[in-house]
Parts: C-alpha cells; sequence; structure tokens
C-alpha cells in the first residue's frame, strides 16, 4: 500500500504490511508454486479498526520481517530496517522500509529460499551393503506431525537429499561399472522439484514434494555395456504427512561367457553406501519440525 509524504500511517497501512508478513511465516496456505507459510510463532499484534499503531506493536512488525527476509538471504535488510520509540513518528520513509522487504519475502522466487545459516543439514538414514547381488533396496520413511508441519518444512526451503557411492580400488569389471554409475551424485527433492549434481543419469520425473501421489520414478541410471541391464533407480511417494524413497539397486545381470564354460554372474565387490539426508530450516529466525524416520517395508539394508 503506498503512501505519501504527509500522509497518516496507521491500522490499514500498519495491518497490510503485516498480512504479507503472516503469508510467508504463518500457516501454511496453497500448493505447489502457490504455497506459503512457514508456521511460525509471530511477535506482530494485530490493531484493530480505528485504533493507534504503539511503538511496540510497529517494532514488532519491524523484528518479523526481519526474521523472513534473513532467513531468505541469510543476512539483515540493507539498509537496516528502523526502529521507532514514542516520541517518533511512523515517516513514509519508514513505512517504505518494511513495505519493500514484505513485497520481496512474498515473491515466489524467494519464499522457498534458505539464506547460508540458516538450516541444519541432518542424516536420516545411512546404510551399506558388501559383496551382493539381484535387487537391493533402501526404503525410508519421512513423516511429520501433521500435514501443516511437512508443508512448513517444505515452505521454508527444506529439502531431502539422497546419495550413493561405492568404495572399491579393485578391477572387477562389473564392479567398475557400478562404481560409475553412482555418477548421478546428489539428488534433491524439494518442494516442486527434482535435482542431481552429477553429469550422470537422468531424472525421469521431477516431482517435488507438492506434486506426489503415487510412486513415480524420480532418477535413473544404466550400467554400460555388457551389464547395461543393470539400473539405479530412485523412487518417491506421497504418505500420510510425509514422503516416502525408495533407492534401488537392481544388478539384473545373470552373468557373461569370458571364456568357455557357463556364464559367471560376479557380485558387486566393494562397500556400496546409501546415504539420505534432508536440510531443515533452522535458527532463531525460523525452525521448521524435523520428520521421523522410519524404514519401509521392502528394505533390505
Amino acid at each position: 500500500m503506498a503512501v505519501t509524504v504527509g500522509q497518516l500511517i496507521g491500522e490499514a497501512e500498519y495491518t497490510t504490511l503485516k498480512s504479507g508478513i503472516n503469508l510467508v511465516m504463518g500457516t501454511p496456505t496453497g500448493t505447489g508454486t502457490g504455497a506459503a507459510g512457514y508456521n511460525q510463532a509471530l511477535t506482530a499484534p494485530a490493531v484493530n479498526p480505528g485504533d493507534k499503531v504503539t511503538a511496540a506493536a510497529w517494532n514488532a512488525l519491524k523484528t518479523d520481517a526481519d526474521k523472513a527476509y534473513t532467513h531468505q538471504v541469510g543476512a539483515a535488510p540493507n539498509p537496516v530496517l528502523a526502529t521507532v520509540n514514542t516520541d517518533s513518528s511512523i515517516t513514509k520513509v519508514i513505512h517504505d522500509g518494511i513495505e519493500a522487504v514484505v513485497n520481496f519475502i512474498k515473491l515466489d522466487g524467494n519464499r522457498f529460499t534458505l539464506g547460508a545459516g540458516q538450516f541444519t543439514t541432518v542424516s536420516a538414514r545411512s546404510a551399506t551393503k558388501t559383496n551382493w547381488n539381484g535387487t537391493q533396496t533402501h526404503d525410508v520413511t519421512y513423516t511429520w506431525t501433521s500435514s501443516t508441519a511437512a508443508n512448513a518444512f517444505f515452505n521454508a526451503g527444506g529439502k531431502l537429499t539422497l546419495t550413493s557411492t561405492l568404495s572399491y580400488t579393485g578391477g572387477e569389471a562389473k564392479t567398475l561399472d557400478w562404481q560409475t554409475m553412482m555418477d548421478p551424485g546428489t539428488i534433491t527433492v524439494n518442494y516442486v522439484d527434482v535435482t542431481k549434481s552429477g553429469a550422470g543419469g537422468t531424472i525421469t520425473n521431477s516431482s517435488g514434494y507438492y506434486d506426489l501421489a503415487g510412486e513415480v520414478e524420480i532418477m535413473n541410471r544404466n550400467g554400460a555395456n555388457p551389464y547395461s541391464e543393470n539400473r539405479y533407480k530412485i523412487f518417491a511417494s506421497a504418505i500420510t504427512n510425509g514422503v516416502r524413497i525408495r533407492m534401488q539397486y537392481q544388478d539384473n545381470d545373470v552373468g557373461d561367457q569370458t571364456g568357455t564354460g557357463p556364464a559367471v554372474d560376479e557380485n558387486v565387490q566393494g562397500t556400496l553406501t546409501s546415504a539420505m539426508s534432508y536440510i531443515r530450516p533452522t535458527g532463531s529466525n525460523v525452525q521448521v519440525d524435523a520428520p521421523t524416520i522410519a524404514l519401509g517395508v521392502t528394505n533390505t539394508f
């Protein structure tokens, strides 16, 4: 709400700014790219029409705006938002400073952003396999206490990260091919998207948290000839108040004849590590609930 020099800035202007901050910091609303709300307790009180906006109320509004901006950017607003006292008035400059911050934090491109130092990376579950064959599945569920808590996690920039590595120093050909198959790097699931950090593999479905329903394959990596039937896959699905991730290693190779005699189906050697973590918004500005982690029924790790 634009104001002019000399205009009395009162309840209507205050409530408009407070509504913008509530959208970002308050109870989650909407879905997908239209979602908002970090489910945080706000300090700015409601002011009734006709009531005077006190210095304490305005400064509480400033505090909420500072927290939202710092959460997204990793630093306080610059220029610094002004603090008022009982002897000063709320000027256009003071109002417009908060208005600029509110307009910034409401933007689609900013609401889901995590600033530096505003999060904690937590290991959900890491497990290993050695000397294996066939299909191995790392099946893990992330469950929040409510849909509101789950939505707030992703709205505030929370993410799930998935990584596979194979530690091996020998010369066994199939194992070396499986080692190469780990090259998709880190797979990241956010509120509406799936990305990978490495050059290999394919994001086969980029459904993020808000797009998930039944299980979908989100990443696939094939082996190379003569092990092209092998697959490294990741699946994601929605569960009640959460997400289920299945990282699957399909050693479908039935053996290749390397000389005379029957084909040999070698085991995969070395140490396969399947690691799931989550990035949780934390700190004095915004802190969301952590999920409960459990194993799914198809887990073989």
